[in-house]
C-alpha cells in the first residue's frame, strides 16, 4: 500500500511541476496586435472593404471593460458583410477570457442583426474564426477559415509560437 502511495505521489509531483510550465508557454510570447490584424486584412479574401475604428467605437461593439484590454485592433466592414477582424492583448489570461466571452456577444449581436438584413451572411457568423492564446485573443470572420489559419501560423511560426485552445462549445478553428 505504501509503495503505491509512493508511486501515486511521485506521479502527482511530476504533473504538478510541468503545469507551470504549459501554462508559461501560453503567455511567454508577444504579438503584435496591429501587426496581426493588418496582416489579416491583407491577405484574406474579403468580400468587403474592412476598415478600422477607434477605440470608442470598439467599446460600442464589444462589451469589454476598459482595464482588461492592452491593445486592441479592429476592422469592420461597410455593413453590407459580416465580415469582421479582432485582435485583442488583455491584462493577463483571466481576462483573455472574459475578452473572448465579449467577442462570442459580439458574434451573437451579429447573427441577430444580419438574420433578417443579409442571411446570406448567416454562414460566416455560424462557422467564425476565434482564437486565444495567452493574453490574446483573435477573431476573424471571413468565411475563409483555412486562409486565417495559414496566415496566422506563418506569423506565429515567426515567434516560434503557435495558436491553442477553443472552448464555450462554440465553431473554433485553432492552430
Amino acid at each position: 500500500m505504501h509503495r503505491t502511495g509512493g508511486l501515486l505521489l511521485m506521479v502527482f509531483l511530476v504533473i504538478m511541476m510541468a503545469l507551470p510550465g504549459c501554462n508559461k508557454a501560453d503567455t511567454d510570447f508577444t504579438l503584435d496586435v496591429d501587426a496581426c490584424a493588418e496582416t489579416l486584412r491583407e491577405t484574406i479574401a474579403f468580400q468587403d472593404t474592412l476598415t478600422a475604428i477607434s477605440d470608442q467605437m470598439i467599446a460600442v461593439i464589444y462589451p469589454i471593460d476598459a482595464q482588461d484590454v492592452v491593445k486592441q485592433k479592429v476592422y469592420v466592414s461597410s455593413g453590407a458583410t459580416a465580415e469582421e477582424i479582432a485582435v485583442f492583448e488583455a491584462v493577463d489570461v483571466a481576462a483573455a477570457q472574459r475578452i473572448e466571452t465579449a467577442v462570442w456577444q459580439r458574434v451573437a449581436d451579429q447573427k441577430t442583426s444580419f438574420q433578417d438584413y443579409v442571411p446570406a451572411e448567416l454562414p460566416k457568423l455560424a462557422d467564425p474564426f476565434l482564437s486565444v492564446n495567452g493574453k490574446y485573443v483573435i477573431l476573424c470572420i471571413s468565411g475563409h477559415n483555412e486562409a486565417v489559419k495559414t496566415e496566422l501560423n506563418k506569423l506565429f511560426n515567426k515567434q516560434g509560437e503557435k495558436l491553442s485552445r477553443g472552448d464555450k462549445g462554440q465553431p473554433y478553428h485553432g492552430f
